[in-house]
Parts: C-alpha cells; structure tokens; sequence
C-alpha cells in the first residue's frame, strides 16, 4: 500500500457552541500539490513506581500543517483568511464586477475545517481515502511572484496553519475514511462532513 496523490482541498468555517460543531461557507482552496502535518512534541507524561515506569499518557497537543495549492482562490480567500472584498469602479475596466481582496486591521482569520482526498495503491488496485483536519487556522500568508521568462516557472500558493483539537467530545483533531472505490466517493465524504452542499465557482 502506497500513498500516490492528494487532492481537493476544502476548507470550510468552524464554529462551536459548547461540543456542538458545524461548518459552514465551504469552497475549494485550489488544487493541492502538497500537504505535509507536523505534530508538537508529545513529551510523554510517565508514572514511576517501585523504581520504575508504571504507567505512561502521552496526548495530543497541537501541529501544524503546510499546505501547498496551485493558487489561492478569491472565494476562498474571503472564507479561510477573513478578507474583504471592495468593487473596483474604474470606468476603463471592461471586466464584470471585479474585485479587490483587502488585507487590513479588520482580517479576522476563522477556524476552520480542512479536508482532501489521498490516492493510494492497494494491492494493486487504485484507492481513494477521505481525510479531515477538524480545526485548524491558518496564518495570513507570504506571497511570492517571479516575472515570466522564456520558459514558465511554475509559482504555487503556500499556506500555513495551526492544528487544534476540535471542541466536539473527545476533541478530534483528525479522522480517516475508509479506503473508497472512486475519487468522487471521497471527494462525497469530505464535502458532507464540511456542510458543503455544492462547490463554489
């Protein structure tokens, strides 16, 4: 068994009363090309007794995930990072209703729910897996921009979060389907725990 891809990344807003969760405002972020989850040190917690360790707890206690799109889009943008956006009303511009996206002191970057689809080969035969990061926040990112030249250098969005426990009983922080026959399975799993009715365009 063989992870061989990853792909549709959907965030959607957290919100919480007491260890009731919902999600809402969900969209695409873009096209994943990487996704990579570091966990905190998990120091582990030990009992010692008659000269020896006992008994041992070591929990859960925070990451961070890197997440690596083909770009960031606009309606994401507004839902994962808490931007806003203002009309353009120059007169000279032909394009229907264009936007500016404003990063200011009021950005207040939600919660939020992080979900995707890994590919894999099982004996053989191709797989897909549904997975879900049940609370993260991510940080207003850098950006990076290279002029064209002769040949295209590809330029990809990097975004990073914090990983918290979500406020559901037992915290969860993340959770894994089972392995499914298509890719649209997946894809199904993911957007129905995010509240995702259709995706944004």
């Amino acid at each position: 068994m063989a992870t061989i891809g990853l792909s549709k990344p959907y965030f959607a807003k957290y919100s919480n009363t007491g260890s009731t969760v919902t999600y809402s405002d969900g969209a695409l972020l873009g096209k994943y090309t990487e996704l990579s989850i570091e966990l905190d040190d998990q120091d582990a917690n030990n009992l010692y007794a008659d000269n020896e360790v006992a008994e041992t707890d070591s929990q859960f206690s925070g990451g961070t995930a890197t997440i690596t799109t083909d770009d960031l889009r606009p309606d994401a943008m507004v839902a994962s990072l808490g931007v806003k956006e203002e009309a353009i009303t120059s007169e000279d511009i032909t394009t229907e209703t264009p936007k500016w996206y404003v990063f200011d002191d009021d950005q207040k970057i939600p919660y939020g729910g992080l979900g995707g689809v890994i590919k894999k080969k099982v004996d053989g035969a191709i797989k897909w897996a549904a997975f879900i990061l049940n609370k993260i926040q991510f940080r207003t990112p850098g950006f990076a921009f290279t002029t064209q030249g002769e040949n295209i250098e590809w330029q990809t969005q990097e975004l990073v979060a914090a990983i918290l426990r979500s406020d559901a009983a037992k915290h969860p922080w993340f959770r894994m389907s089972s392995f499914m026959d298509s890719e649209a399975d997946a894809e199904a799993a993911v957007k129905q725990y995010l509240n995702i009715v259709e995706e944004s365009t």
